[in-house]
């Protein structure tokens, strides 16, 4: 996770084409090109940009990508520009789950390991498919909490499952 960087506002100019004659717009990011999105209506198209830039800046934080600077005085073929300003909320309150790989990476171990946390209920998942979709809160929570240094400590009732020898 970046420090704070998703904690402010964000401006980015969104280009919307219109589409075919049935009011439907395309909506881009020259700033970002990997978001798009489209909308019926001016308003419903407004509003969609606002969605996918925020869920596109999130995605930005989760790969560990920076955020580019935003440009200005774009302009639209057939349709309009407009700066769309966004304070993006935190990855777990737009992105409810992610798959196993996913976690894996967030959280730095093996997707074998990321099944035994799920397992073991620290971390919470429901089964899509093949797949386990692992509650992205539930790995921001694992996260913050410090792990312990070293092996784990014996315990008595540990001491006394070791086979004892004769």
């Amino acid at each position: 996770m970046i420090a704070g960087s998703l904690y402010m506002r964000y401006t980015y100019e969104a280009v919307f084409e219109r589409g075919s004659n049935d009011g439907w717009y395309c909506v881009s990011f020259p700033d970002l090109p990997f978001i798009f999105t489209q909308g019926k209506g001016r308003y419903h198209a407004v509003s969609e940009a606002a969605d996918a830039l925020e869920f596109g800046l999130v995605n930005l934080e989760m790969d560990g990508k920076p955020i580019p600077k935003a440009t200005y005085g774009h302009t639209a073929q057939d349709g309009f520009v407009v700066a769309i300003s966004v304070e993006p909320r935190r990855r777990s309150e737009v992105i409810e789950s992610i798959t196993t790989t996913e976690a894996a990476e967030l959280l730095g171990v093996s997707q074998s390991r990321v099944r035994q946390l799920i397992l073991s209920g620290q971390l919470k998942a429901k089964k899509s498919g093949r797949d386990n979709m692992v509650s992205l809160a539930s790995v921001d929570e694992l996260l913050a909490k410090p792990r312990p240094v070293g092996r784990p400590r014996k315990t008595e009732s540990t001491v006394l499952a070791t086979p004892q020898s004769a």
